[in-house]
């Protein structure tokens, strides 16, 4: 068994595919044939209807002989070839699978081989005959599986797949990744400086907080890395030395820094400031009351600002509420006087944690030594103190830490309001919006979008986190260091069901887990799972994870049906809990 991939990428002016496997290595493969360079000895291409045929993880685009699938192993391209032959043709003789059959009106239905594309089936299917034994005559549904076989042995032999071996080359070429997080969140843009031997670059964490692949060029060379401090210098916080093995770190950096306008002057102002809300999510284990105490209000008046929260004994986490608060409601208004001054919070040392490795890009380019900027500051609001004694007070927004991207799985839902895979296709394909373009439908069974779904959640949350290699595959979240996994379900885990479904936890019902998920009976909706139950975090988020584990009760008791009517969702009739 050859080794898997999860990924690929085909330049076709070097003729070479750049193979990802889930360690983070890279294996480049040139030369040889097509069909032996993209793992295909079928040559399959994509269907015009852009549904990938199942165990592709890319399509590589030829200079003149247009698009072909990409496996993740030979052994994959090969089972999917079989199934091919068994889906498409299996009730025709091994010559009409290749030349095709003629319908009562004379038309030729397309064949696997058709003279049409300059093949001579008839001169195919001798060669078949000859190395198998079989008569041409033969249909495939009589052939056993070891029959089969040998009929695609000989398949590969007559159209050249072992052609041109002087001319395959391969390299493997192993790689650090580097996540740098606050424990909940990643630190995106955050100055860094690399160091490898003597040379030094500069760059920064993309928004998912991780930095440029780091490829071990050089065995044996110490790399280090660097963030700003607040005072404008480098502090190094985490060295390696590149080894024959791939790896992947991440590190945590609790440093956050803020700003506050100074020199405060009030003002009165002749009329009543504007109402601006600040715009909660609400948190596991929030009421009302407590969110009413952080915000200098009332639970009633939230509710009056929010109409459709109907029972104040009914809200549920991911919602989102408008707040107005003390510091909203204030008819004198500050006038700034000078430029923000920078204050920091109690600095903590950075620590790492070592994971398997994944993939990225590569290194920046080395620029000229230079003093790092000071990191970036959040900018606070200050309003006047409720009683107008002049203290001004920051009316600041909570760091909403538990699981941003259930807010967006919650908006979709509620977008969609239990409608059919067949109706959202029409607005929404979560493949192509997470950037899967060889999957343009989400019909049918054997194009499941259950983990595009959670993988478009966690791309367009806020802060975004990473999606994981092949993420329209649900168990590609078990094999992606951007991901660990945990023992106890947390809201917001990803939970994988067996290997083919992938939804988010919510709440607890008994022994089920209520998940959030997509394509669960073809509808985004809340469904109980129990069985063959893993879960799963992002890197950037397992410290947070990690403490929310320590809490006793951290979901909530609902059910499956009690949540959907709540966020408007008319489930269709079921059979049993969706799989895919």
């Amino acid at each position: 068994m050859s080794q898997e991939f999860v990924s690929a990428k085909y330049t076709y002016e070097h003729l070479t595919v750049d193979y990802v496997a889930a360690d983070g290595s890279h294996l480049l493969r040139t030369g040889g044939t097509i069909a032996w360079r993209f793992n295909n000895p079928g040559n399959l291409r994509p269907a015009k209807t852009g549904v990938a045929i199942y165990g592709a993880i890319g399509v590589g685009k030829t200079k003149s002989n247009g698009e072909f699938l990409i496996f993740a192993s030979y052994e994959k391209g090969r089972a999917q070839k079989k199934a091919l032959l068994r889906r498409k043709y299996n009730e025709r003789t091994i010559y009409t699978m290749l030349a095709g059959v003629e319908d009562k009106n004379g038309n030729v239905t397309q064949g696997y081989a058709p003279a049409s594309d300059n093949n001579d089936p008839e001169v195919y299917a001798e060669a078949i005959s000859k190395q198998t034994g079989l008569p041409t005559t033969k249909k495939l549904s009589d052939l056993t599986d070891a029959q089969l076989d040998t009929v695609l042995d000989a398949m590969e032999k007559h159209e050249g797949f072992h052609n041109q071996q002087s001319t395959r080359k391969e390299q493997v070429v192993n790689t650090t990744t580097v996540t740098i997080s606050d424990g909940t969140k990643p630190k995106a843009n955050l100055p860094v400086k690399i160091d490898i031997g003597e040379a030094s670059h500069h760059t920064k964490t993309d928004v998912k907080g991780q930095l440029p692949l780091i490829a071990h060029i050089d065995i044996g060379k110490s790399v280090s890395i660097f963030v700003a401090s607040v005072e404008g210098e480098w502090e190094k916080i985490h060295n390696f030395v590149m080894s024959d093995k791939s790896n992947s770190f991440v590190l945590f950096n609790n440093l956050r820094t803020f700003t506050a306008p100074t020199d405060l002057k009030a003002v009165k102002s002749s009329t009543s400031s504007k109402r601006t809300p600040v715009h909660y999510v609400i948190q596991p284990g929030d009421t009302l009351s407590k969110i009413a105490k952080i915000y200098r209000t009332t639970a009633e008046e939230i509710k009056k600002d929010n109409p459709q929260i109907k029972d104040e004994r009914k809200i549920f986490p991911s919602q989102a509420i408008s707040i107005y608060g003390a510091g909203s409601l204030q008819t004198n208004s500050i006038e700034k006087q000078s430029r923000p001054k920078l204050e920091q919070l109690p600095k903590k040392k950075a620590e790492h944690v070592a994971e398997p490795a994944h993939t990225a890009t590569a290194v920046a380019p080395k620029v000229e030594e230079k003093k790092p900027p000071k990191p970036p500051a959040e900018q606070v609001e200050l309003a006047r103190s409720k009683d107008g004694k002049g203290e001004p007070i920051a009316l600041l927004q909570p760091d909403q830490q538990r699981a941003p991207w259930m807010a967006v799985a919650i908006s979709e839902a509620k977008r969609w309001a239990g409608k059919t895979e067949d109706v959202i296709t029409e607005t929404s394909n979560y493949h192509e919006l997470i950037g899967v373009k060889s999957l343009t439908s989400l019909k049918g069974t054997a194009n499941a979008w259950c983990a595009s779904f959670v993988n478009y959640c966690l791309s367009t949350a806020h802060p975004s986190y990473a999606k994981w290699k092949n993420p329209q595959r649900a168990r590609g979240v078990a094999a992606d260091s951007n991901f660990v996994e945990i023992k106890t379900p947390i809201f917001g885990a990803i939970a994988l069901i067996g290997t083919h479904h992938a939804t988010l936890v919510y709440a607890k019902s008994g022994h089920d887990f209520i998940c959030l998920g997509g394509n669960q009976s073809d509808q985004i909706n809340f469904s109980p799972f129990h069985k063959g139950v893993r879960f799963f975090v992002p890197v950037a988020y397992q410290e947070f994870a990690k403490k929310d584990i320590e809490k006793a009760n951290t979901l909530s008791e609902h059910s499956a049906e009690e949540l959907n009517k709540e966020f408007g969702i008319k489930v269709k009739s079921k059979k049993g809990n969706a799989t895919r």
